[in-house]
């Protein structure tokens, strides 16, 4: 799965989940093959749904427990030995089960379970729910983590593998997709209905299960023989090309890489209108959010094309890592969840290496170590229970810091090398289940390196370390000095990792080979030949590891990058590692803005784009009002000079690179810098763009409508509110774009609008956090944002797990006073957050970072703008 999107006390946290007991199912019946049938009726927003479920009892017993939520059995018998029995089923609300009791106990052996039942198609996007969108209702599930149980009656739990016989009736005009192919598609029961049934499914968890019921249209193609379909509703099949081609891409990537041939017997991709998440792995029959998936030629940007081709190499990368493997038990959900998204850019290295994915990489490394930095940060490896607690880890750590891990292990061992551990692992799990140790003993096998000690050090521990760099030159020779500490206060001081610390230096004006050290202890020293201009002990960026250089080394290694002696991904660590010692408080922030000014000296290059976000943070955040004024001109001449290079209109051989960078670059200078000729040429692009009468190249279109906007008035405010209601007229991503620039109107009364809005009918449930969170983000509308969310937040639970509540919370570390951090403190002490409490608290916990920077980094920031 793909959230969009990237975390109570933490040992208030564990304490909890150790007193809460497990709610899983007792061991009396494995499940061994489903026939399940649902038939959805939009009329009355409700569905019937019959099962029948093979199991094998361990044991003799009367009575049985499968997970069952909001649904009402209509009947259950339970057979053995062609005797049936009827069943008298008893729920427990709390944990979402039903107990099937008979009057005579059944002998152990196989016997079989059959349930009808009925349920509200919900508006909570999960489970068995309703999707709206032009003008009618769609029927979509979403299972995962815990939701199978809301669409019928099983053992819903990854251990517990089966097979599957899925089959629906379904209005007479309408179409399903399901995991299987379909084998049959007969008329009725009923009039005005039709019945499909779907071939029989590898074995595979509960939550994997899918029915998409629509008036589906879909593109076809193949890849190696397997053959694709790419669906949306009615009057979208004109933008589903591209995604298209991505699936092709990445299935014939992943069958070679893998040497495992796609393992399923065809492989379709839906996009639906409402999604909670950004997509979804079902076996061969992945759901998309609509706006992930669809391409319109006429507005599509670079990075909407990188996003789309992402996801899909991410969800189908899934079909091995999740759906053909699956963990045991959601502790491991980085299993599944941390090897997809270190996959996921790899098919479009291959496709597209023009759009230099390693730096994405690298970004999603820095999003991974800053929440890991916090001391309300977790274990990749985290113990949980409870369904909130599942959904808990579904973040950042199981994400881009598994990802993060597996590639500096990858680079430490070799690739090809890691490639074959890879392939064993799979191989040998294969429609089966497996842990954390299953993983990192295979590769440790098949490699013959230590690496089950690297990966278990990094995965069992939680928080990263810092390794501080100090080098010096003694008789002709360097000594090097490596420390490393945890960078969080919360790990106890004494913690260690076994950290591959890969290094190059310079020395007589070249630069020496690679080689690399595991520092397993606290700390060693090295001793090189020669006396070293600058040493980097962070080799392409791979390591998850930050660096604390000494004074003097950092000096070098600020004159390296204006020579150009460190590669992108090299500079944008050090970027990124400085950044993080100044949120320590460790160095002043001048020394960050002077490495900032080196990597702009140095020319036009993607970092630019590294700077210019932490330049937005700071005016965001940092900024005072006697500052700004001395801050936006540090702003325009850092800048003005690089877009002065390259331009408001590019040339037809520029590089997709540089129409980011110049989005980037125009963005930061209209935003943080107050550029008047930028803003004035942005509000004029778009009143041409409005009137009709002028284009806007896709690449600038998120640069220049929200940059209009900071300076308009309602009579434009009333366009862009307009142009937003129209998804189904015009582009629905042009929407989107007019919809999210709402938030960077400034007159109070505007933002007021924009609140309701977001709330309103009009918006769906899954995008009102998206604006909500902007508007959050936004200090000139944070305050008000932040009273509205309080208001409605009853309402807001409907929005979804992943992209909903999620969003809004994690959103609110926006802010950066005492006052509102105290308020949004009691707040969710008084309202729970369902699933999303570390969230919470990592948010407190960021402001109250933001607190302790702007206090102490205040004087340097403005001796350094001063000079």
């Amino acid at each position: 799965m793909r959230p969009r999107v990237a975390a109570t006390v933490a040992g208030l946290v564990c304490a909890l989940a150790i007193a809460t007991p497990a709610q899983r199912l007792p061991a009396v019946a494995i499940p061994e093959h489903y026939q399940l049938h649902l038939a959805p009726d939009f009329e009355t927003g409700t569905f019937t749904g019959e099962v029948t479920i093979a199991v094998r009892l361990t044991h003799p017993t009367a009575a049985i427990t499968l997970n069952a939520a909001e649904m009402q059995f209509m009947g259950a018998t339970i057979s053995s030995g062609g005797a049936p029995q009827t069943a008298r089923a008893d729920f427990d609300q709390r944990r979402e089960t039903a107990t099937l009791t008979v009057p005579t106990p059944i002998p152990a052996g196989p016997a079989t379970i059959a349930i009808r039942y009925s349920a509200r198609l919900n508006d909570q996007l999960r489970g068995f729910y309703l999707s709206h969108g032009n003008g009618r209702d769609y029927a979509v599930t979403q299972l995962e983590a815990t939701d199978a149980r809301r669409a019928f009656p099983s053992f819903d739990e990854p251990a517990m593998k089966a097979t599957f016989d899925v089959s629906t009736t379904i209005d007479a005009r309408d179409t399903a997709i399901s995991n299987g192919r379909v084998l049959s598609d007969t008329p009725g029961p009923g009039a005005g209905k039709h019945t499909l049934k779907f071939s029989t499914t590898p074995k595979m968890s509960p939550y994997l299960v899918a029915l998409a019921v629509g008036d589906w249209e879909c593109v076809k193609g193949a890849a190696d023989g397997i053959p694709i379909r790419i669906c949306a509703s009615q009057g979208h099949k004109d933008e589903l090309g591209f995604a298209l081609e991505s699936a092709e891409v990445a299935v014939r990537y992943y069958n070679r890489y893998f040497g495992i041939k796609y393992p399923f017997e065809k492989l379709d991709v839906v996009a639906v209108p409402d999604f909670s998440a950004g997509a979804m792995e079902n076996t061969a029959a992945i759901v998309f959010r609509e706006q992930f998936m669809l391409v319109n030629d006429s507005t599509r940007s670079i990075e909407h094309l990188k996003q789309t081709a992402e996801f899909m190499a991410h969800e189908i990368a899934h079909q091995w890592f999740g759906d053909l493997v699956t963990m045991k038990w959601w502790d491991d959900i980085w299993l599944n969840e941390g090897f997809a998204t270190w996959m996921e850019r790899r098919p479009a290295a291959e496709w597209k290496p023009e759009w230099n994915v390693r730096i994405e990489e690298v970004r999603d490394t820095q999003q991974a170590m800053n929440t890991d930095a916090l001391e309300n940060t977790r274990p990749v490896r985290t113990r949980v229970h409870t369904p909130e607690e599942i959904n808990d880890v579904f973040d950042a750590i199981a994400y881009q810091k598994t990802a993060a891990v597996v590639r500096m292990v990858e680079a430490y061992v070799g690739a090809e090398s890691y490639r074959k551990g890879i392939a064993a692992y799979l191989k040998k799990f294969a429609y089966r289940n497996a842990t954390g140790e299953d993983y990192w003993a295979t590769i440790a096998e098949t490699t013959r390196r230590p690496v089950d000690r690297i990966l278990s050090s990094f995965l069992t521990q939680a928080s990263l370390p810092l390794v501080a760099v100090k080098t010096e030159c003694r008789g002709g020779n360097t000594e090097v000095s490596l420390a490393q500490r945890p960078i969080s206060k919360a790990v106890p001081a004494s913690t260690t990792w076994q950290v591959p610390v890969c290094y190059k230096r310079s020395r007589n004006g070249r630069v020496e080979p690679v080689a690399c050290e595991v520092l397993s202890e606290s700390s060693r020293t090295l001793t090189f030949d020669g006396c070293s201009t600058w040493l980097f002990a962070n080799v392409d960026s791979r390591g998850y590891y930050r660096t604390a250089y000494s004074s003097g080394d950092l000096d070098a290694l600020e004159s390296a990058v204006r020579r150009k002696e460190l590669s992108d991904v090299e500079v944008t660590s050090l970027l990124e590692d400085e950044w993080a010692i100044v949120g320590l408080r460790q160095d002043s922030i001048a020394r960050f803005l002077s490495l900032a000014e080196a990597v702009s000296a140095s020319g036009v290059s993607p970092l630019i784009d590294a700077i210019a976000g932490h330049v937005n943070s700071i005016s965001d955040r940092l900024i005072d009002a006697p500052q700004r004024p001395a801050f936006e001109r540090w702003v325009r001449g850092l800048l003005r000079p690089i877009a002065d290079k390259l331009g408001w209109k590019g040339t037809a051989q520029e590089s997709d690179e540089q129409k980011e960078l110049r989005s980037s670059v125009l963005y930061t200078l209209g935003y943080a810098g107050r550029d008047p000729a930028v803003l004035q040429e942005a509000r004029r692009r778009v009143d041409s763009y409005l009137d009709s009468s002028g284009t806007i190249d896709p690449s600038l279109l998120n640069t220049v409508v929200p940059l209009a906007a900071l300076n308009g008035d309602a009579a434009l405010y009333d366009r862009y509110l307009e142009r937003s209601r129209r998804p189904d007229e015009i582009s629905g991503s042009d929407a989107r774009t007019f919809r999210a620039a709402l938030p960077y109107f400034s007159d109070p009364a505007l933002t007021q609008r924009t609140l309701a809005y977001a709330t309103s009918p009009e918006v769906r449930a899954q995008d009102a956090p998206l604006v909500l969170g902007s508007l959050l983000n936004r200090p000139w509308t944070a305050a008000a944002a932040w009273e509205h969310i309080k208001n409605n937040w009853a309402g807001l639970q409907r929005t979804g797990m992943f992209q909903g509540v999620r969003r809004i919370v994690r959103e609110a570390n926006s802010f950066c006073d005492p006052r509102t951090r105290n308020d949004i403190a009691a707040f969710f002490e008084a309202h729970p957050t369902s699933g999303n409490e570390r969230v919470a608290q990592q948010s407190l916990e960021g402001i109250d970072r933001c607190i302790a920077l702007r206090d102490y980094q205040g004087k340097y920031l403005s001796d350094f703008l001063g000079k």
